[in-house]
């Protein structure tokens, strides 16, 4: 009987071993983890409006400055071609003189000259380099500034700005015709309405004498440019082609002291920039242009998603269109991982001949779950 018993409980304790030694329970395993592969394409379209722009040239045109503004006239192709060639600016330019109310009219200071001759304030000047046919062909605007659509820009900028000297101006105002072209009764009568409130006003200044204008400083002037664009500095952009100050050889001639107080404050408080007038400045010119542009020009289309960048792509233009286009990273544009933003260059000539730009973008959105686990060893 104990043999029995013994050999009972050996086949127990058999079997049990075998059992255990077999597949485990199903139900007392954890479920294996999978990770999520993402297929789909995330695609978008948006639209960019063409950023509006007006190109105010303030030319001094007081007797020293002759052999200025033909310099000036030599390079400004340079700088005019980065808007010409660029489609997605809305560009007006104009060129408007100086002032002097000081010896406006005046019969006494320099009775044997005369009375000074004397651009009305405020009021653009005239285009000049268009052909007859042209100039029977335009309307009262387009004799006044330059749009995307004047014939022959170039050359009608190049002499535009070119618009020679006279007898005075002898006290140099720079400042009260740019206040002036954007009052908006000569705006509206007399300059065609070529000031437009939403758009950036760039400013260049071209002149060898500071600003005297009366009972303005360089701190007022600018707060009255940025309290037009409701408080936006960024809307204005001040630029000066002015001598070197430094540079005391012949080539290098001044109105008086030349730009010594007024001029130099405005580009410091606005974060203006600076071209040498007594140098050969083309390249600074096409420099001056990018740098428009670039502030002008820059577009940032957030995503809702974050995008595995190898498959990231961006289009311009219609689709099946002829001005459909694939932009290339990082030439046409880039990635900004911090932000989740794509910033296309501003510098990029596109085909558009529209007031808007379609963007079409696509991408595998990334599984922030299989990219984010911090489950990797660092070393």
């Amino acid at each position: 009987m104990k043999n029995k018993i013994l050999y009972s409980f050996l086949a127990i304790s058999i079997l049990v071993t075998v059992i255990s030694c077999g597949k485990k329970s199903p139900q007392l395993q954890a479920s294996s983890e999978t990770f999520s592969d993402i297929t789909d394409i995330v695609s978008f379209g948006t639209e960019i409006k063409k950023p509006k722009l007006n190109i105010l040239f303030v030319v001094d045109n007081s007797g020293s400055m002759k052999p200025y503004q033909e310099k000036m006239a030599q390079n400004i192709g340079l700088f005019a071609e980065k808007f010409f060639s660029n489609s997605r600016i809305d560009y007006r330019i104009g060129v408007v003189p100086v002032y002097d109310s000081k010896y406006l009219n005046d019969t006494k200071v320099y009775p044997r000259v005369g009375k000074r001759k004397m651009n009305a304030l405020g009021e653009l000047t005239l285009l000049k380099g268009f052909s007859e046919e042209e100039n029977q062909h335009l309307s009262a605007p387009e004799k006044l500034f330059i749009t995307p659509a004047t014939p022959n820009a170039a050359k009608v900028l190049k002499e535009t700005v070119l618009m020679g000297v006279q007898w005075g101006p002898e006290a140099e105002e720079s400042f009260s015709p740019v206040l002036a072209v954007t009052n908006d009764e000569i705006n509206s009568k007399k300059n065609e309405n070529f000031y437009q409130s939403d758009a950036y006003l760039a400013i260049i200044f071209l002149t060898d004498a500071d600003d005297v204008t009366p009972g303005l400083s360089a701190e007022s002037f600018y707060n009255e440019l940025v309290n037009l664009k409701n408080g936006d500095p960024s809307k204005i952009i001040i630029a000066a082609a002015t001598p070197d100050l430094n540079n005391q050889s012949k080539d290098c001639s001044k109105d008086g002291l030349g730009p010594i107080q007024a001029l130099p404050s405005l580009l410091s408080i606005s974060s203006g920039i600076h071209v040498d007038l007594c140098s050969n400045f083309g390249s600074s010119l096409a420099e001056l242009g990018d740098l428009i542009l670039t502030r002008v020009n820059t577009h940032r289309t957030q995503l809702s998603f974050t995008p595995d960048i190898t498959t990231l792509k961006v289009f311009v233009g219609e689709k099946n269109q002829e001005n459909y286009q694939e932009l290339q990273r990082p030439n046409d544009y880039i990635f900004l991982q911090e932000t989740n933003e794509i910033l296309i260059n501003p510098l990029l000539t596109l085909n558009s001949k529209s007031g808007i730009e379609k963007i079409h973008i696509s991408a595998k959105p990334l599984s922030l779950g299989n990219y984010k686990n911090d489950r990797y060893k660092r070393l």
